[in-house]
């Protein structure tokens, strides 16, 4: 639905309300080349090069209707319409190239570098309407570029000690050189760091039935594309949401033990904590209402939990189910400000197999609240139903398959602090679905050998929703 609307009140009475429609347009183009080759000097050795190129091209277009009224129900000031026009070009140039050289059947080593590039155009135009005349607004309107350079190398070592023991330790080593210019505010953001990222792991399977492992990795996740774009969108008529260039990247040490039982199943126990958490930053000014959203860096999230999973295990030679369960103790901290939440996340999924190559899909699963930030995030489920049939030979398949069909699985979010009284919202998207596929397969299906496309990372990091 593309209204929608707020209320404001004082000492308990509604003095005004303000009616929003929007009316947007998306979309989204890209194009990708990839160059791979690889060259095996003798059985033990070979080198690998990649080169990518993606283009990205994403247009938006919005149309925003504000209608204001008074505690009587009658418009009690002009309407506000304006309407934007958003265009954001990326660029992404990666280079890479990995060694692999084994010493005997125990002793494996890997190493490699890489550069990539990637280059934003971002620009949006605003328009108001004023007696029936679009005016450009200059000071609404947004031009920001960015460019980044990350120049990477890495080397791994593993080493099989025993029939029953294994290790394996890397350290990859990452200088990032970015550059920001908002033209229309007429700022400059310029960065660069180096950073250093270990690995170890090691692994003991005494026999053909159990598995042991401890594994600790040091990683980067850098700000999606657009959270560095500082362009503000709407979402009604006083609330937005806009980028931040000075964002920082989140670091991430994650540590965990796994035991596996048979094939079936697998337990661990999972430790994540994340520096400079990317969040969205509320503000909020009381005397126009309008609330704004930054994304913006929020001190620590750390998690601890024990997982437990059941994979493809045969209850019944008709049925199969497979089931995960994580639960977790979550702590969200930034200076003075801590929340604290135990966070449950679980799935379940039942193949019922049936005569003539025909079966029956059940899955499900649900995920309790919990803080992100400033904000808390309200539990969502999903069950889902599915039948499929072999036809053909069992060349061909028709799949029958119905999403969220309890319509559960939406966002929810809140958030209350000594400025925002009571927040909240809804997000819902079109879950619920039926969708009929029918596919044949062709020929032998011979697979490939997958290609180690060089700029995963970075192409990640494109937001291709809307």
């Amino acid at each position: 639905d593309s209204s929608t609307g707020s209320e404001f009140y004082k000492d308990g009475s509604m003095i005004g309300s303000v009616s929003t429609k929007i009316v947007s347009r998306y979309k989204f183009d890209n194009i990708s080349a990839n160059l791979n080759y690889t060259h095996i000097f003798r059985d033990n050795q070979e080198i690998t090069i990649n080169g990518d190129y993606f283009i990205y091209d994403q247009n938006r277009s919005s149309d925003q209707y504000n209608h204001y009224f008074g505690a009587s129900g009658f418009i009690n000031r002009d309407p506000v319409i304006f309407k934007t026009y958003s265009e954001q070009l990326i660029k992404i140039l990666s280079i890479k190239s990995d060694y692999e050289h084994s010493f005997g059947d125990k002793t494996k080593m890997e190493a490699g570098a890489k550069w990539a590039r990637s280059k934003t155009d971002n620009d949006l135009i605003w328009k108001d309407k004023t007696d029936e005349i679009w005016i450009p607004n200059i000071s609404q309107s947004t031009l920001f570029y960015y460019t980044e350079d990350v120049s990477a190398g890495y080397v791994n070592i593993s080493n099989k000690i025993s029939p029953k023991f294994n290790i394996k330790a890397g350290l990859r080593a990452e200088l990032t050189q970015s550059t920001g210019e908002w033209i229309t505010a007429d700022t400059v953001t310029k960065k660069q760091y180096l950073d250093l990222f270990p690995t170890i792991f090691a692994g003991y399977t005494p026999n053909k039935i159990i598995r042991t492992s401890l594994s600790y990795s040091m990683r980067i996740q850098r700000p999606n594309f657009e959270q560095l774009n500082p362009q503000r969108y709407y979402i009604d008529a006083t609330s937005s949401a806009q980028g931040n260039p000075n964002i920082e990247p989140e670091y991430i040490h994650q540590l965990n033990l796994s035991l596996g039982i048979s094939q079936h199943f697998n337990f661990g126990i999972n430790a994540r904590f994340t520096n400079n958490n990317i969040v969205q930053t509320p503000s909020f000014d009381p005397l126009t209402g309008d609330k704004l959203l930054t994304w913006d860096n929020f001190g620590k999230l750390n998690m601890i939990g024990i997982n437990a999973t059941i994979t493809e295990f045969p209850v019944k030679k008709w049925l199969i189910i497979n089931s995960n369960i994580f639960v977790s103790h979550i702590e969200s901290t930034l200076e003075s400000y801590s929340t604290r939440s135990l966070f449950t996340q679980g799935n379940l999924s039942m193949a019922i197999l049936l005569p003539k190559d025909a079966k029956i899909e059940l899955s499900g699963f649900y995920q309790s609240g919990l803080p992100y930030g400033f904000f808390n995030i309200k539990p969502k489920s999903d069950f889902t139903f599915g039948v499929k049939k072999g036809v053909f030979k069992s060349k061909g398949t028709i799949s029958l398959l119905a999403t969220d069909i309890l319509g559960t699985n939406y966002n929810r979010v809140s958030l209350t602090d000594n400025v925002f009284k009571k927040y909240e919202f809804e997000q819902r998207g079109r879950s619920r679905r039926v969708t009929l596929t029918f596919s044949y397969r062709f020929g032998q299906g011979k697979a490939l050998k997958q290609r180690k496309v060089g700029n995963i990372e970075e192409s990640s990091r494109v937001n291709s929703g809307n």
